[in-house]
């Protein structure tokens, strides 16, 4: 846009000078050839208007473009977060029991193996306890009713220090995984995946307060396992510990599965 200015020096004829930049106009005034209340124009004015005039008009129109710029970008974050969120496929209840069987038979595996390892080294005597737990098997088959069923399988001769295996290795398993895979091998077979609740990344810590919160929805098992059956009717199929450690399990190819649907409609 040319600019021109008065210039108040000139007594005589034309004392018009330009065309020049809004830039150079801002030079001038910084060099003190010009002041505020020095007359300018542009094509487009109806008349002439002070330095300073223009120069409010000029930043206050920065100021309403920065504003809308802000506004547009922060509209535009918006409208793609909220589509992200509606295309989330949240994880039901039972392909999340199917991923957390598939991670127990993992883990009976390397638990099994784990013991065999202590069994090797003298730590604990395996034979001694699976001797121990025939003859409580063999005890409680004959009649049912003869005694207090858990309290003494607990009490079986070096079982607890295979729960003690298995409680270690299962921590471990679930944390490390969670933490830096956001799933378990389970979950990963199945194409799930742990988040959090905004949809960012569950870290290691996220992952630590998510197992604690865990224990206490394996310990509902004793009442129909209400922890892990909400999940069936929760919009966002959330267990219980998902709603203390605010995550959630989603799928991690909705767009294939989705794709897929659509070719199955087409067909139909």
């Amino acid at each position: 846009m040319n600019w021109f200015y008065i210039d108040e020096s000139i007594l005589e004829g034309d004392r018009r000078q330009g065309p020049l930049s809004f830039e150079d106009l801002q030079l001038l005034h910084s060099k003190k050839q010009i002041s505020e209340s020095t007359l300018v124009w542009h094509k487009g004015l109806e008349n002439w208007i002070t330095w300073k005039e223009a120069l409010d008009a000029e930043l206050s129109s920065h100021s309403e473009e920065d504003e809308r710029m802000l506004r547009e970008t922060v509209e535009a974050i918006l409208k793609e977060r909220i589509e992200e969120f509606q295309k989330k496929s949240y994880a039901g209840f039972f392909i999340r029991a199917g991923a957390l069987i598939i991670d127990w038979f993992i883990l009976a595996i390397i638990w099994e193996a784990g013991v065999h390892v202590l069994d090797f080294l003298n730590l604990i005597d395996y034979n001694a306890i699976v001797e121990a737990s025939n003859t409580f098997i063999e005890k409680y088959s004959a009649d049912p009713m003869s005694g207090n069923l858990s309290e003494e399988f607990v009490k079986i001769p070096g079982m607890s220090d295979l729960f003690l295996v298995w409680f270690i290795l299962q921590t471990i398993y679930f944390i490390a995984f969670n933490g830096f895979l956001s799933a378990t091998p389970g979950k990963r077979l199945l194409h799930l995946k742990i988040e959090r609740a905004d949809g960012s990344k569950l870290k290691v810590s996220g992952a630590i307060v998510r197992y604690i919160f865990s224990l206490l929805t394996q310990a509902t098992l004793v009442f129909y396992g209400i922890g892990y059956v909400i999940a069936a009717i929760d919009p966002k199929k959330r267990a219980l510990h998902d709603f203390f450690a605010r995550t959630q399990v989603v799928h991690t190819s909705k767009k294939s599965s989705d794709s897929s649907e659509n070719s199955d409609l087409k067909k139909d």
